[in-house]
């Protein structure tokens, strides 16, 4: 947020709902093969109401909150292909290598609609570039995507921006980490780069885990430049240039807001901190409504639908002290960093309450 654009193009795009638009891309990653089948969608949210008209009563408005969020990804790609036509112009297109990724997971925040102080208008109030009182908040009296307004596309619409994974920023499940990224190298990834036939460009999806970390790994390798000895990333440009047998040899760990996992081959244990639960669970309950360590076999359920730490304890013990290790050689700090006070939440958990 703040979701701002032109969504004349997009308008009526989304007035199916979040639970169609869940079914479609879901079957479209499969249909593509981006994603195996065996990897279900996971439920709704258990946050996110039924598209329904009982529960949605402004379609229409909400419709428009997702056609300006797609306005805005097409922004961003007339910016990209800015960037790209330059390339091409000035004939360093084939030798550069481009990195693109997406940012770690749907926005769930919500933006209090009544504007009242303490609800962020304070924050990020003001005029518009013509002076116009900007009004912060998600309000439904007010059409989306001009610069006057301030609002997010809220829980429901990020649940579906994270098709097929589980809840979102600020989380360390996969709807909170997962970035899919794209590295584009023509004069070294072609079919044929040895020949000079760089007409048909490899193709290849890779599912095994790397971090952000590793991009700097291996623009050093790629520059010739030493991988400096503290730095924890690891270069994948063997990847890059045909190796699919490369994997990340050691685990990766997480922790935000109190949030914590470690991924170590195919194992990813997680812990979600949660004070309160959702009154409306899911429709078969499956790893939705379970607190404290969740273990999960990543390459048959990136989804995280099915716990196994019942059936892996051994996994989970031995995966949960070397995230106490990790944490204590990092100066982890626990959460929350200062007491809350008697009757208060920890508002940082509850995103869809802002």
């Amino acid at each position: 947020w703040p979701v701002v654009g032109d969504i004349d193009k997009y308008k009526g795009t989304y007035i199916q709902g979040w639970d169609e638009l869940r079914k479609q891309r879901h079957a479209r990653l499969v249909e593509e093969k981006i994603i195996p089948p065996e990897w279900e969608c996971s439920h709704r949210d258990e946050f996110v109401p039924p598209w329904n008209s009982d529960n949605v009563i402004n379609r229409e408005w909400e419709d428009s909150r997702m056609a300006t969020y797609a306005a805005q990804i097409t922004i961003m790609d007339r910016g990209i292909g800015r960037i790209i036509d330059t390339l091409h112009e000035t004939k360093m297109y084939d030798n550069t290598v481009i990195f693109f990724l997406s940012d770690n997971g749907g926005c769930a925040e919500h933006l209090k609609e009544n504007g009242e102080e303490g609800h962020w208008p304070e924050f990020y109030g003001g005029k518009t570039r013509d002076g116009i009182e900007i009004q912060v908040g998600n309000r439904d009296d007010l059409e989306p995507g001009g610069e006057e307004t301030f609002m997010s596309y809220d829980i429901s619409w990020a649940n579906a921006s994270n098709t097929p994974f589980r809840l979102f920023k600020s989380w360390v499940h996969e709807g909170g980490i997962s970035t899919p990224l794209i590295v584009h190298w023509p004069a070294a990834m072609s079919r044929d780069s040895d020949s000079g036939n760089q007409e048909e460009n490899t193709s290849m999806i890779c599912h095994s885990p790397w971090i952000i970390m590793d991009i700097v790994a291996t623009c050093c390798e790629l520059a010739d430049v030493p991988i400096p000895s503290h730095l924890e990333g690891e270069s994948f440009l063997p990847l890059l240039l045909g190796d699919t047998t490369l994997i990340r040899k050691r685990p990766i760990f997480w922790e935000h807001q109190g949030n914590r996992a470690v991924r170590d081959g195919k194992w990813k244990l997680v812990y979600r901190r949660c004070e309160e639960r959702a009154t409306n669970k899911s429709e078969d309950g499956v790893g939705n409504n379970t607190l404290g360590w969740e273990l999960y076999n990543m390459e048959n359920d990136r989804t995280e639908m099915y716990d196994l730490s019942n059936q892996h304890k051994d996994v989970v013990a031995r995966l949960a002290h070397m995230w106490d290790e990790w944490a204590e050689r990092c100066l982890v700090k626990p959460w929350p960093l200062r007491p809350i006070p008697v009757g208060e939440k920890d508002w940082s958990n509850l995103p869809w309450m802002w």
